[in-house]
């Protein structure tokens, strides 16, 4: 700021090095090392430093460009969201036409402007629901299996008004079959008006699953089958879906799932330019997902080098400047969200959220906070759909193009990202791309290692899960779990597909076999459209997807990436403890054995609460006692075999040792743990009768998956 008085002012002020400031922070820590306290690792690979400067730019080109020009880094759009807004894509999994159609209009009716539908099972695998297990139909997603369901599921739904996005999986040719035909019925629509995308993603179904229902290269087929006539008749409406879910989800690290992400983006660019599309056509009809982590700038850096490395990608294979944007939707994840204080992941997701819409994505799911424990209601649908409308409309996102763009610490991080990335994916393609990586494990095993280092951090309480490992209350009210009647829904579903099959005449019955046999037939180019009045004929999903794969080869299977979060280790804990109350009457007990004066003993005492109750253990608190009888009378009345000492460290030296000798004497198979690092006085407690301490630096998941064990409760 300058004055016609003082036009120099900042020079008034001296400038600080950073020479001057890691001294002054050096001197703070008391001789502790500076790498050790101020420097953070990540799962990545990237060390953080503690502070960012404007040097670090040097090392961000992407940092001196501009939003929607050059690799994309800083958003695909020039004029961001000022525009057109992030499409507001939330998933509705709910399994029956009829109540998916019913909620679908009222969300959208209360500011949803995209449809993001995922499927049950059944559908998934190209089966009715006659020929399906229970526990497949209606789970996890809408049953399809005829025209008719399809147009109860979308009656009264605008295709030219919203976006439709389907994560079709490998059943894409069928559902596309079943979407043209409904948009067939639709009068006065013209398919160049479509939005949206079928998100067929073979590989993210073997990298899930473990198996795909035909070889590769059918699949291959079918895919340029329908990449093919959606660029020439829906060109807005993309056929290929690549997402990192599976990654995530598994416990990979940010530049693990983008990786491997760009490595099947590669696959689907090979597979289509294989069979005769162009290298731009072919990327314009990819559509990525990636998922959102709770690390925000982690997460931030890595949606912006996505899309610099794809505009990259897509360069140097001779795409156009139009086929080199990342067509990008994001999800909030699954692996950082817990079963325990279920609506802290209410604030997770939100942060999550403004994450992906400071990165730039052009839409965004973001996940009910009780996703992961039921079929989510209105409440939790409401609350997830609102999340966007507020950072759309009271936050003022929109009004900023790249608000990210710039700070030193996040060009720099996007660019290490970047890197890291780029590494994990020349190691994919290294080993034969991702569908043979795949094969081969690397991918597996290279994020076996990183899930296990996290599982490790939260069970150390490194990383931080509040509700679960750090924070825990034992008194919450756990959710109803509301699980649907999958065998009753799987007979009403087969029961109506069976309604409709005896409601044909024989005429009707004769032209379905005719067009199935022509499917099996068919040459790639055709199979399509002889999908399509199959289904409009009557032939049911099921028919069609084994007309579709009459000749299918047998396809392998793999070690599929395991679905995880990183709260499970402690929720089996809690459950153990919740059963071990319900027989009992009360939880696995610890008594405090509190020394001296309130003031203190309760800074170890509050400690070791919080250590404890992550397993479920009941605290039995105490007052400060100087009497060992005492304290011995009241650990023996409390009936618990697990007592932690508390106090501080002079009551320690003076007092410890005869209240570990007092409790032994009485109650010798009583554990007794002392709350704090004993130091040089570890041997003499020993000695006392101390079987054990815990500290900041405890394995807290080891300790109370230990004692729990030594209680009989695991």
């Amino acid at each position: 700021m300058e004055t016609d008085a003082n036009p120099t002012l900042l020079a008034d002020f001296k400038t600080a090095s950073y020479e001057e400031w890691k001294v002054a922070a050096e001197a703070l820590l008391k001789g502790a090392p500076f790498e050790k306290k101020m420097l953070t690792p990540t799962p990545e690979g990237i060390t953080l430093q503690p502070i960012y400067r404007r040097e670090d730019l040097s090392a961000a080109p992407a940092a001196q460009t501009l939003p929607g020009f050059d690799e994309f880094t800083r958003g695909s759009h020039a004029d961001g969201y000022r525009v057109k807004p992030w499409e507001i894509a939330q998933e509705l999994p709910y399994g029956e036409p009829a109540e998916f159609n019913q909620i679908a209009l009222r969300d959208m009716f209360r500011g949803q402007d995209a449809l993001n539908v995922t499927f049950d099972i059944a559908t998934l695998k190209g089966l009715d629901p006659d020929s399906a297990k229970d526990g497949e139909v209606c789970a996890c997603g809408l049953s399809i299996a005829s025209l008719r369901d399809f147009s109860r599921a979308f009656q009264g739904i605008m295709p030219t008004a919203i976006s439709i996005y389907f994560q079709a999986g490998c059943a894409g040719a069928p559902i596309q079959a079943l979407f043209k035909a409904w948009l067939a019925e639709q009068k006065g629509v013209d398919l160049k008006d479509i939005k949206g995308g079928l998100g067929l993603d073979p590989i993210s179904v073997l990298a899930s699953a473990g198996a795909l229902p035909t070889a590769i290269e059918q699949l291959y087929d079918e895919m340029y089958a329908v990449a093919k006539s959606n660029a020439e008749e829906m060109p807005n409406f993309s056929a290929v879906g690549v997402s990192g879910l599976p990654y995530s989800s598994a416990g990979g690290s940010a530049t693990q799932e983008l990786g491997a992400v760009l490595a099947t983006g590669v696959e689907y660019l090979r597979a289509l330019t294989k069979r005769g599309m162009d290298i731009s056509t072919a990327a314009k009809q990819i559509r990525f997902t990636l998922t959102i982590g709770g690390d925000f700038f982690m997460e931030l850096a890595k949606i912006r080098a996505a899309r610099q490395l794809w505009a990259r990608i897509v360069k140097e294979l001779g795409g156009d400047k139009e086929a080199q944007i990342m067509k990008l939707h994001a999800r909030t994840g699954f692996n950082n969200k817990t079963k325990h204080d279920p609506y802290a992941n209410m604030l997770r997701t939100a942060t999550e959220a403004l994450c992906g819409v400071v990165g730039g994505v052009d839409s965004l799911t973001v996940g009910a906070f009780d996703e992961i424990i039921r079929v989510p209601d209105e409440f939790s649908r409401r609350i997830a759909r609102n999340t966007q409308i507020i950072l759309q409309e009271e936050c003022e996102l929109t009004a900023v193009v790249d608000p990210a763009g710039g700070s030193w610490y996040i060009e720099n991080l996007t660019n290490q990202v970047a890197e890291k990335a780029w590494e994990i994916f020349q190691k994919i393609e290294a080993a034969g791309g991702v569908y043979e990586a795949l094969q081969g494990k690397v991918i597996q095993d290279m994020i076996a290692e990183v899930a296990k280092s996290k599982v490790k951090a939260v069970g150390q309480r490194r990383m931080s899960l509040v509700g679960t490992n750090q924070y825990p209350n034992l008194e919450e009210k756990s959710l109803d779990a509301r699980i649907p009647d999958y065998v009753t829904l799987r007979f009403k579903r087969s029961m109506e597909l069976e309604r409709q099959r005896i409601s044909c005449d024989e005429d009707t019955d004769k032209a379905i076999l005719k067009l199935l046999g022509e499917i099996q037939s068919a040459d790639a180019g055709d199979k399509l459209a002889k999908l399509v009045a199959a289904v409009e004929a009557g032939a049911s999903l099921g028919e069609v997807s084994r007309a579709l794969r009459a000749n299918a080869e047998e396809p392998i299977c793999i070690q599929a990436l395991p679905n995880r979060r990183l709260a499970e280790i402690y929720e089996e804990l809690r459950a153990a403890s919740a059963a071990y109350k319900l027989k009992n009457g009360h939880g696995p007990k610890i008594f405090l054995t509190n020394l001296e004066k309130l003031k203190r003993h309760k800074l170890r005492a509050d400690f070791t609460r919080s250590f404890f109750e992550t397993g479920g253990f009941e605290i039995v608190p105490s007052a400060g006692f100087t009497d060992t009888d005492e304290a011995v009378k009241a650990l023996e009345a409390s009936g618990a075999k697990i007592t932690v000492v508390c106090g501080c460290d002079p009551d320690y030296a003076a007092m410890g040792a005869d209240f570990m000798k007092a409790i032994k004497a009485k109650l010798p198979d009583v554990k007794v743990i002392l709350a704090g690092f004993p130091g040089d006085n570890e041997e003499a407690f020993k000695a006392a009768g101390m079987d054990d301490f815990i500290f900041i630096k405890s394995d807290n998941y080891a300790t109370n998956r230990k004692y729990l064990e030594l209680l009989g409760v695991l």
